[in-house]
């Protein structure tokens, strides 16, 4: 049974990695497609001497796609190993509690 289990884990958090890889993709598209847009009618319609502030949403929210990708991409197996750990302690503590 300890060995199905096992399995069963580690198959589960590769399917954890691999879903958080896919949300970063969209993630990143969605940011690429919105910021080209962003920028093109930025460049079109705001005069020479205010361009320079439409690059502020643009770091900002490139910012916020590598906070995605440094704590869920790339600690996704850790993260699923910590949410495990938190499952099972309750799991025993309500076991004991009965």
């Amino acid at each position: 049974m300890a060995g199905n289990m096992d399995q069963y884990l580690k198959i589960f958090r590769e399917s954890h990695v691999e879903d958080q890889q896919t949300l970063l993709g969209i993630h990143v598209l969605i940011y690429g497609i919105v910021n080209a847009v962003w920028v093109m009618l930025n460049a079109l319609f705001v005069p020479a001497r205010y361009r320079w502030l439409m690059f502020y949403p643009v770091i900002g929210w490139g910012a916020l796609v590598f906070v995605h990708w440094w704590f869920y991409v790339r600690n996704a197996d850790r993260l699923c190993r910590l949410r495990e750990e938190r499952a099972i302690s309750k799991t025993v503590r309500s076991a004991s509690v009965e």
